[in-house]
């Protein structure tokens, strides 16, 4: 795995960070210009990739940072984590800051530490020599495991995938110290490398040898650090006298897993409390007037006995703080499945066995206005008076002819500073039915995604294509982000040019948007072929290929995608998106059906704004599902977790306010709650706090996380110049216009 680079900004004073792995930056601003020379990894107490020596007397960043204050040895010191001015006396410190990149800062001088909303800025009470070390949020599988088709060898690998915990204490439920399971193939014998320890944690989980259990129980017996035997029924023990009967059946265990998975997160996240980050932190707040937990006895004790514990609290207390899972992953329980189960288990998604046969099922009543809804939609666009058309192939009109000097615009920004169903046919199949196997409906659940291993294709969420995880992929080394456009129908310009606007709205960014209309097939493949970020195609597709100026271009025919995430907004995609992510893309989203433009052009747009803002791509597509008019004919394919842009806030976040209409007179203040999504750098049990005055407090991030009374003048300063994403009411709307509207209502 490749090491962040730290080297002398090329256009201010200071430090540049840059993941070229996560397509992530940072830059440290000094007051004089600097030589970095190397550093010792061993000065640091948590691990570091690099490090760089630099001489300065001021440090500052451009936007706030939270950061932890520490000694050498990495005790806790103080948190400065909102708007405030601290000062510390001359001595040795460790500062852990949480930005796009994990950086440590470790100085020894006396300094004084100002936030703001904006920016932080550290001043040292005399020139001093600061190590920076930098270490990347991504991890990958530190070997491979491989196994046959008998169920008791993929037991066998499973148990072998807590030897990537960091460690076994309450700590473990920070994403950063769950590493990745090893990788999984199949063969003719097992084989399972010495390198690969288990911790011993004395706790088993015992289930029949069938392939819907051995996956069921993977992302518990990971999190637990517990082994997975063969057994007559389904049971969790321990040494510590535990002995939980998991289920009858996978159905039975599915549920029993997620409610243990759920139960020890939550709780963990309490206890760690008393360790590294001694954060305020809500759930711990309301298990406390819930429980007679002891957690600084519970943070030393070992993973048996605080299991025992944590099983023994009342289902009451755990409901009280209780939230939606992040993910979860149907499978079709076959041998080939297994391949995948690594990098399900790496996201900590839930997993639920889906039977070879599915059981007619009846929509739900969600399911059927979902499909009134999307019905009266397109009666309407066909109906007339709107010149709405398909965006299935036709032939093209003198309109379609490329203007002389129309055909490429290229716009570079940098920092300046530095559950639904789609509509079906009779036979109760959606239309456009790719080529493998058809489409299959996934189960209702609360879980803010959903995802699919198997030969269909779901008709939500996201199908997992093994090729997507596999790929070796870097980015630009000046951290730029690379993005692409093309735009073959002068119908859907529109499209082409609002797109190229949000792609290149981030000034905190280095971002290259390259625009072109009306490509050939050859240039098509080569863009396809050269490295970007983001690829946005829109035009036709209707499954044979892409529709270029000169033909067709089929993407079976190309030798390499160098496209990270690849947006297809043309009719019925999804066979096109499978060749590119098997080529080279790590995720592409994709069509289901036949678009009406304006319809595709609100889902493109919202995509763009959301992937631009840094929401996981797999998080995206569900909230275009539910705010948008055509959002369930998308899916995604390949990797759900696969971002191209840092996040503006750092971890996906929404702010909702419920019931507009509410706006007090007296007080200027709307009712806000704070809605957080996670991501691979930022997943299930990293916590969150809003920067708002009015919503307090740490919480686990996921769901809904924390609601108070806002000053709408706050709002508009924390939110505006983000272009933030916010749902007013039922509404998914963007922070700069709906700031706009309150201007013309005269309530800013």
């Amino acid at each position: 795995m490749s090491a962040p680079r730290l080297t002398p900004l090329s256009d201010a004073t200071g430090l540049d960070v840059i993941d070229t792995v996560e397509t992530r930056q940072f830059s440290l601003f000094t007051d004089t210009p600097v030589a970095p020379t190397e550093g010792d990894v061993e000065r640091f107490e948590f691990p570091v990739d690099i490090v760089r020596r630099i001489r300065a007397e001021r440090l500052s960043f451009a936007y706030m940072v939270p950061m932890e204050v520490r000694t050498p040895d990495g005790d806790h010191i103080e948190s400065v984590d909102l708007p405030t001015t601290a000062d510390f006396p001359a001595d040795d410190y460790l500062l852990e800051l949480h930005a796009p990149i994990k950086i440590y800062l470790r100085v020894e001088a006396g300094m004084a530490i100002d936030t703001t909303d904006d920016s932080v800025e550290i001043e040292f009470d005399r020139e001093a020599e600061i190590a920076v070390g930098a270490r990347s949020y991504h991890s990958s599988p530190a070997g491979t495991i491989t196994v046959t088709d008998d169920p008791e060898t993929m037991m066998q690998a499973v148990s072998a995938f807590p030897s990537a915990l960091k460690t076994t204490s309450p700590e473990r439920a920070w994403p950063t110290l769950r590493g990745h399971p090893p990788r999984i193939e199949l063969g003719d014998e097992l084989s399972i490398p010495d390198e690969f320890e288990v911790p011993d944690t004395g706790t088993t989980i015992s289930i029949p040898p069938e392939y819907g259990h051995v996956y069921t129980v993977a992302p518990l017996s990971y999190y637990l650090g517990a082994e997975v035997v063969p057994g007559e029924t389904a049971r969790l023990t321990a040494v510590s006298g535990v002995s939980h009967h998991l289920g009858d059946d996978v159905f039975e265990v599915g549920e029993s897993v997620e409610a243990i998975l759920k139960r020890v997160l939550i709780l963990d996240c309490a206890v760690r409390t008393e360790g590294l980050y001694p954060d305020d932190l809500h759930e711990r707040d309301v298990l406390e007037s819930r429980t007679d937990l002891d957690f600084a006895a519970l943070y030393d004790t070992p993973p048996a006995e605080r299991l025992a514990t944590y099983l023994a609290v009342s289902d009451d207390a755990i409901e009280a703080v209780e939230s939606p899972w992040h993910r979860v992953t149907h499978v079709r329980p076959t041998a080939d499945a297994v391949e995948l189960l690594p990098y399900i288990v790496n996201d900590l998604s839930l997993v639920r066995a889906k039977p070879e046969r599915d059981e007619p099922r009846e929509p739900s009543p969600v399911q059927q206005e979902t499909g009134e809804a999307l019905d009266s939609f397109v009666r309407r666009a066909s109906a007339g008076g709107d010149e709405d058309f398909l965006r299935s192939a036709r032939t093209p009109t003198p309109t379609d002819t490329p203007q002389a000097g129309d055909t490429r615009r290229s716009v570079t920004r940098r920092d300046g500073s530095d559950g639904d169903e789609t509509q079906t046919d009779a036979d109760d199949s959606p239309r456009g039915v790719p080529g493998e196997g058809g489409y299959i409906p996934l189960p209702e659940t609360d879980a803010l995604e959903q995802a699919w291993v198997g030969d269909r294709t779901p008709i939500q969420g996201t199908k997992l294509l093994r090729e997507a995880f596999e790929h070796d992929r870097t980015t630009a080394e000046d951290g730029r982000v690379e993005i692409t456009v093309v735009c073959n129908d002068a119908e859907m310009r529109d499209e082409l040019d609002s797109a190229a606007e949000i792609y290149g709205n981030r000034d905190d960014l280095r971002t290259d948007v390259t625009c072109e209309f009306e490509v050939t097939t050859d240039r098509l493949r080569d863009l396809f072929a050269r490295e970007s970020d983001m690829f946005h195609f829109i035009g036709h597709i209707d499954g044979v290929g892409f529709q270029c100026s000169d033909g067709v271009l089929d993407a079976a025919t190309l030798d390499e995608t160098g496209a990270k995430t690849v947006l297809l907004n043309g009719c019925r995609s999804h066979d096109q998106g499978v060749e590119l992510v098997k080529n080279g893309a790590s995720a592409a989203v994709v069509s289901l059906a036949d678009l009406w433009n304006s319809g595709a052009v609100e889902v493109g747009e919202t995509l763009a704004r959301l992937l631009s803002f840094g929401f996981g791509i797999g998080t995206a597509i569900e909230i275009v599902r539910e705010y948008t008019s055509l959002g369930n004919q998308y899916v995604v394919l390949g990797d759900p977790g696969t971002i191209f842009a840092q996040c503006v806030s750092d971890m996906p976040t929404m702010h909702h306010i419920p019931d507009p209409s509410k706006y007090s007179q007296d007080t200027g203040k709307f009712r806000v709650e704070l809605h957080a999504y996670t991501m691979r750098a930022y997943g299930i049990g990293s916590t969150v706090r809003s920067h708002l005055t009015g919503i307090t407090g740490h919480h686990i991030a996921i769901g809904r996380c924390g609601v108070g009374d806002v000053d709408v003048e706050l709002l508009y300063e924390t939110l505006e110049d983000d272009g933030a994403p916010l749902i007013i009411g039922s509404r998914l709307i963007w922070s700069n216009k709906w700031f706009g509207q309150l201007k013309t209502r005269g309530l800013l």
